[in-house]
């Protein structure tokens, strides 16, 4: 299995998992920010809404401010994508991109100990599948 990247099928829609996911995060003390959202969904064909949303997830004492203030703030976090799937059914993704790298996770345990918190309060309350 590919520890860097977990996925889970909750068995909500849409609105409803996005809420799930963002207040299991902000339960666990992440800051949410919104990377993009979107319906996949080409208008004028057949067929339903396809939504999606891309979050980064981060913990506040693991941020820091590059010395250029000018520059994005570099973050150790993850990133979350939720997609809407057919029926009641939300495909959500989260990449925590600094188990790749065994040196930096050992620095920072608390990332990687806190997402697997958030995904088994996500299990808890109703996935069809995980993996």
């Amino acid at each position: 299995m590919n520890t860097d990247e977990r996925r889970l099928i909750l068995d909500r829609g849409f609105e409803r998992a996005l809420e799930t996911v963002l207040d299991a995060f902000l339960s666990e003390g992440f800051a949410i920010n919104p990377v993009g959202a979107g319906d996949l969904h080409r208008p004028n064909s057949p067929g339903h809404e396809r939504r999606y949303a891309m979050l980064d997830a981060s913990l506040p004492e693991l941020e820091f401010r590059p010395a250029d203030e000018a520059a994005a703030p570099a973050v150790l976090g993850c990133r979350v994508s939720i997609f809407q799937l057919t029926g009641s059914c939300t495909l959500v993704t989260v990449e925590n991109p600094i188990v790749r790298y065994p040196v930096l996770a050992a620095l920072v345990p608390r990332v990687a100990e806190r997402v697997e918190r958030v995904l088994r309060a996500l299990v808890r309350l109703g996935v069809l599948t995980a993996a």
